[in-house]
């Protein structure tokens, strides 16, 4: 179930598309609002060049830019920003934005924010956003009342992995596959997901 070439999107098969997930393990941090209408990027990095080229800080380290041209910026006010060219170096997707053209002005920048506008983003039948799964409930076939609550969505490898945080209270979450094999029905306006009743991911983790 899984998205475009950046991590916007998703599918419940694996399909690169691609925005993000809500928590970092890669040095990001999520804007604590996110402007109506847009989708949290990520952050500007380290510069690289003397140039006005910076590397982007993102949640799940892409390197593939699906075509975004602009963006909105947000430092200390918020203003639009256009890409004139992104490339990859040493593994890491680097930007170049339009009238950006120095070291010191990214320095100045470091950790601003970048959004896109939701109406840059093309979703194909049974794409999903990453930021529109965050925050749905879960509800398990033949089970009642809500199971959880989904907290993040990765990408190990082999599929899509939704994070549910348990119902019940309890701080531990577990891992659930994104795939059309387990995954019933993603009702996205009621931010509600319906999956299958499978134990040994919901029941027999962290135990």
């Amino acid at each position: 179930m899984r998205r475009d070439s950046d991590s916007d999107k998703l599918k419940p098969d694996r399909q690169e598309k691609g925005v993000l997930s809500g928590r970092s393990n890669h040095g990001t941090t999520p804007p604590s609002t996110i402007p109506e209408g847009w989708l949290w990027v990520g952050q500007v990095g380290r510069p690289h060049g003397i140039r006005g080229a910076f590397f982007l800080k993102t949640e799940d380290n892409r390197v593939n830019w699906p075509g975004y041209k602009t963006l909105l910026l947000r430092n200390k006010q918020e203003k639009l920003v256009q890409v004139d060219k992104t490339y990859v170096s040493g593994g890491k997707l680097a930007l170049q934005l339009l009238g950006l053209n120095s070291r010191e002005e990214i320095e100045a920048l470091y950790n601003s924010h970048l959004f896109v506008s939701r109406d840059e983003i093309k979703l194909e039948e049974q794409e999903y956003l990453v930021a529109e799964l965050v925050g749905c409930d879960v509800f398990v076939e033949g089970r009642t009342g809500v199971f959880g609550s989904v907290v993040a969505v990765h990408d190990f490898g082999a599929q899509e992995t939704l994070e549910i945080r348990r119902a019940t209270g309890e701080e531990d979450t577990v891992l659930y596959p994104f795939t059309e094999d387990f995954v019933i029905d993603v009702d996205e306006p009621n931010k509600k997901i319906t999956v299958k009743d499978e134990p040994a991911f919901l029941d027999e983790q962290n135990k």
